[in-house]
């Protein structure tokens, strides 16, 4: 194969990625918008107690199926929050997720009053978050 042939493809595979973050990013900032209009939804900050799990057995017990308490997979960036605050809230925690939205999908035994759980890919990744007291934008 020609050499300009695979820079092209390869260039066109690093656009695509930049395109695609993009419009990940974009949807993430439409969905705190007001149904998309210019009109910023309000929040409110609120400060807790914020620990984190991963999907293992050690932090999830015989819950540790993969599949968090509102039916969707345990992956990615999300959070585990008590009833107050209903599946698909957003919140914005410092240093998770690089500070972008994330949604509530998930509950926890002993996840009360003011305290949340956050999701790590690893038992590891969890441990280095550790316990914190942080002020957490919560969207409405």
């Amino acid at each position: 194969m020609d050499i300009r042939i695979k820079i092209f493809i390869a260039l066109s595979a690093v656009v695509l990625l930049c395109v695609s973050l993009g419009i990940a990013i974009g949807v993430q900032y439409m969905l705190i918008k007001d149904g998309g209009r210019d009109k910023d939804v309000p929040f409110t900050i609120v400060e807790m107690d914020v620990s984190a799990y991963c999907p293992c057995e050690l932090c999830c017990g015989k819950f540790a199926d993969g599949v968090t308490a509102s039916g969707r997979p345990a992956e990615g960036f999300l959070v585990a929050a008590p009833p107050e605050y209903p599946f698909g809230t957003w919140m914005s925690i410092e240093g998770y997720a690089g500070g972008l939205p994330v949604p509530v999908l998930d509950r926890g035994g002993v996840i009360k009053g003011n305290k949340l759980d956050l999701l790590f890919d690893s038992h590891e990744a969890a441990l280095e978050w550790g316990r914190k007291t942080i002020k957490v934008k919560v969207w409405k």
